[in-house]
């Protein structure tokens, strides 16, 4: 009886409330209950209800704040990149000043660009979470100083002494623990344009490439005129999307409907009109895009994994570690009116169709309706032919996987791979954040490379560049990918490349997958093409000054890829444009960035004595 009624007292039958604890949990039991004093310290540590809810508000708001303040996914991708690759995320400037620029004057102005641009003085934290993103906090050592350097070149100190230091600039690794920016004044450097050169470098997780230019023209003349048109084009949008334009500012076929447009009785349906009209073509034109880019990423997709593993260099191979060294250089200035040389003698169905007819006194803003083609189709065709021209001219390679993959590209087509990058940055957006995506771009040389091309030759050449390059531009895969990646800076865990940090290395299953997949196959994504190539639109019609000096040139540059790939930069200055090259330093082609910047001289001037020929014969 006794036991059964301890049966029953366990299962909470029948018990007496007098029944000790200990009936409950034995004597030896592990478990013992709560003490009352305990119990009222544990509700005094909690507080009441209202201070609790006080406390998850507050903690639910500075992951709010957090979250808001994370780098983007894009942002966070170099530095998953540079933690797994070699790749070496550096946006670089080069200025040529035809007069000295003091140490003084540049902090002064410095310390103004970093209360415009706030991640100028601001380090990175919390690096490599999974869960949460990395963020840009002000640097509390942060010293001006420490950012801007001076040197000196070797005699002569002109041209070549001077890449020789951006070469080395390039090459030096960042140190993520302080702001992500470096500047040198080259106090005697002197050629014909110039008697100084300021180089800047700033990381890409700083800023995309575009944003990165326009926080150094903050330093400029130019600054004014920038901000009032990009401002401009964002209020000029802003209007579009309500119909508030002028009909002639939509299309100019519209302009007899200018008057009706204001201070009329028909006005407000105009605006409604032309809103439903605006909306209408952009649904189309998304339509469009999501037509054209998939068919361009089909064709992308299955021409890289056509050519990833036979993709050849400028550059000879490298066959262990790659080189840590880097070289740069640039061409000389082209005038402006060379490129519209070419775009008016190279334009339409046929050579010389879009000035036909057109006395040559009238012919400065004559365009082709018909295929016209612009200053980065010219360009671009130039360095698939400069850059084709290289490769074919390399000596046969020494290294067993070098020799079949010369063997393989006798055979098999063997376009010209360019990644381009694409700026998604809406007008108006001052920000230093990476709004740019890009894709892989196949561009095959011209059938002659040689002086002896034809008018007809260059005329196609150029043509099915164009039609690449637009069938590029109106992809919107890319802008796609670019919005997902995105979201991958608040939650890094999402992307792949953050689950093998090198901060793991010492796990056997980190290093195993750091070396044998996740390294080889960033390797052969970063080397699927020759060169990154992008087109920066610099201050085109005249000088601009700089600490109220003048800028005799700018050149700048994207990061290079992978192994052996080269960075292009195309810029367009004070009615001119030049472009710069950096590349691998490596034993059996040192010099191949001059090289690049010669042919591309050579190969241009032929373009345009061509072009010439064209326009001469109209005339």
């Amino acid at each position: 009886m006794q036991a059964a009624h301890k049966r029953l007292a366990v299962n909470g039958h029948g018990v007496s409330p007098e029944t000790p604890a200990s009936y409950y949990y034995g004597e030896d039991a592990d478990m013992q209950p709560p003490a009352l004093e305990e119990v009222g310290e544990k509700l005094k540590r909690v507080g009441t209800v209202e201070e609790a809810v006080h406390r998850v508000a507050d903690l639910v708001a500075r992951e709010a704040t957090e979250r808001k303040q994370m780098i983007g996914g894009i942002d966070n991708f170099w530095l998953m990149l540079q933690d797994v690759t070699d790749f070496n995320a550096a946006c670089t400037s080069v200025f040529i000043m035809r007069e000295q620029v003091s140490v003084e004057t540049m902090a002064e102005q410095c310390i103004r660009q970093a209360e415009k641009f706030p991640r100028y003085r601001q380090k990175l934290e919390s690096v490599g979470r999974l869960l949460h993103g990395a963020t840009f906090v002000d640097d509390p050592d942060y010293n001006i100083m420490n950012h801007i350097h001076v040197r000196r070149l070797p005699e002569p100190a002109g041209k070549k002494e001077l890449e020789a230091l951006v070469g080395e600039f390039i090459a030096e690794e960042w140190d993520l623990s302080r702001p992500l920016w470096d500047t040198i004044i080259v106090e005697n450097y002197h050629d014909e344009d110039g008697v100084c050169a300021v180089i800047a470098k700033g990381h890409h997780t700083l800023s995309d490439g575009q944003g990165f230019v326009i926080s150094q023209l903050f330093l400029t003349s130019y600054y004014d005129d920038l901000a009032q048109m990009m401002d401009g084009a964002a209020d000029k949008l802003s209007k579009a999307k309500r119909g508030q334009l002028l009909p002639s500012e939509y299309s100019k076929s519209l302009k007899p409907l200018d008057p009706y447009s204001a201070n009329h009785p028909l006005a407000p349906l105009l605006h409604v009109i032309l809103a439903l009209l605006f909306w209408l073509l952009y649904v189309f034109q998304t339509f469009l895009s999501v037509f054209l880019s998939t068919y361009q990423a089909l064709r992308m997709v299955s021409t890289v994994l056509f050519t990833f593993w036979r993709v050849e260099m400028v550059t000879a191979d490298q066959s262990s570690k790659r080189t840590p060294l880097r070289e740069f250089s640039s061409s000389k200035t082209f005038s402006l009116q060379d490129v519209k040389h070419c775009q008016q003698a190279f334009s339409g169905p046929r050579p010389g169709y879009a000035v036909a007819g057109v006395p040559k006194d009238k012919r400065r803003n004559v365009k082709s309706k018909i295929g016209h083609v612009t200053l980065n189709d010219v360009v671009c065709s130039v360095m698939a032919d400069v850059v084709g021209n290289i490769v074919a001219s390399k000596p046969a390679p020494t290294t067993t996987w070098g020799k079949i993959r010369h063997t393989a590209n006798k055979i098999l087509p063997t376009p010209i791979g360019f990644f381009i990058p694409i700026s998604i940055r809406q007008p108006g957006d001052w920000s230093m954040r990476n709004l740019s995506t890009g894709s892989d771009v196949f561009l095959k040389p011209a059938p002659t490379l040689s002086n002896d091309i034809s008018i007809r030759e260059i005329h196609e050449h150029i043509h099915k560049c164009r039609r690449e390059l637009s069938l590029f531009k109106h992809s919107g895969w890319p802008k796609f990918c670019f919005h997902v990646m995105q979201l991958t800076g608040q939650a890094p865990i999402l992307f792949p490349l953050s689950w093998f940090p090198k901060s793991k290395e010492n796990n056997p299953l980190v290093k195993f997958m750091r070396k044998f997949v996740v390294k080889p196959f960033s390797d052969a994504c970063l080397q699927s093409f020759t060169a990154i190539l992008t087109n920066v639109p610099g201050p085109s019609k005249k000088p601009i000054t700089m600490h109220g000096v003048e800028v005799a040139k700018w050149t700048a540059i994207p990061p290079q890829g992978g192994t052996g790939t080269i960075g292009i930069g195309i810029m367009s200055y004070a009615g001119g444009i030049s472009i710069g090259v950096s590349a691998d330093r490596v034993p059996g082609s040192q010099g191949v960035a001059r090289r690049v910047c010669e042919e591309f001289e050579r190969r241009f001037e032929l373009y345009v004595a061509r072009a010439k020929e064209v326009l001469d014969h109209q005339d």
